[in-house]
């Protein structure tokens, strides 16, 4: 017992000591991008889906592309921020009418189930999914592996703060998370990352 104590012990440390040099590396940082990182831009599509997750730079840079005619409605999902991120739209000037809200998601394998219905409700057949830049390869293979009859394309949308010397730490704890979400649903939910890429 002591010795599985103590190897538990060693593995937090190790894991610990490695988010802490991970946090702080511009190295790590360039790395991630190049492997989390995609986008697959649409000039037009059915819709907007943001999702849950990070109710900032996801929901204006909704806005900023239906302001600018890429969609004509936006489909909010996942639970906690559905809400706010549905706020920041009308502020940003999309109308009600255009937003349809999905509240229940709490993970990206959930946003897309819970979505599917309703995006063949609406005759959706493409789509542009708006997240955090980390995020964007795990959810478009994740989109395109479960709702196969819709062209999904992705866009980034940054946090101002991950940009400044002061946020690199928080964006790459996230990305370093990520990474392993990756890994977690390649195995559990057979979600190859290498669908989450252009095409």
């Amino acid at each position: 017992m002591k010795r599985i104590l103590l190897a538990l012990a060693l593995l937090i440390v190790a894991a610990l000591t490695t988010t802490l040099l991970v946090s702080r590396s511009e190295s790590f940082k360039r790395l991630w991008n190049r492997w989390l990182v995609v986008s697959v831009p649409m000039d037009h599509a059915d819709a907007l889906i943001v999702l849950g997750g990070e109710p900032l730079a996801r929901p204006k840079e909704a806005a900023r592309l239906y302001a600018a005619g890429v969609a004509p409605r936006v489909f909010v999902t996942g639970i906690g921020d559905a809400e706010q991120n549905r706020r920041v739209l009308l502020e940003s000037g999309v109308p009600a009418s255009a937003i349809t809200v999905e509240p229940s998601a709490f993970s990206t394998f959930t946003n897309v189930l819970f979505l599917k219905p309703m995006l063949s409700t609406c005759h959706v057949k493409s789509a542009l999914l708006v997240t955090s830049p980390f995020h964007t390869r795990r959810a478009l293979a994740t989109f395109r592996k479960v709702i196969p009859g819709v062209n999904f394309g992705i866009t980034p949308a940054s946090i101002g703060w991950w940009n400044r010397p002061e946020g690199l730490g928080d964006v790459n704890r996230f990305a370093l998370v990520e990474l392993l979400k990756t890994l977690e649903y390649w195995l559990l939910y057979g979600v190859n990352p290498a669908s989450g890429s252009a095409k």
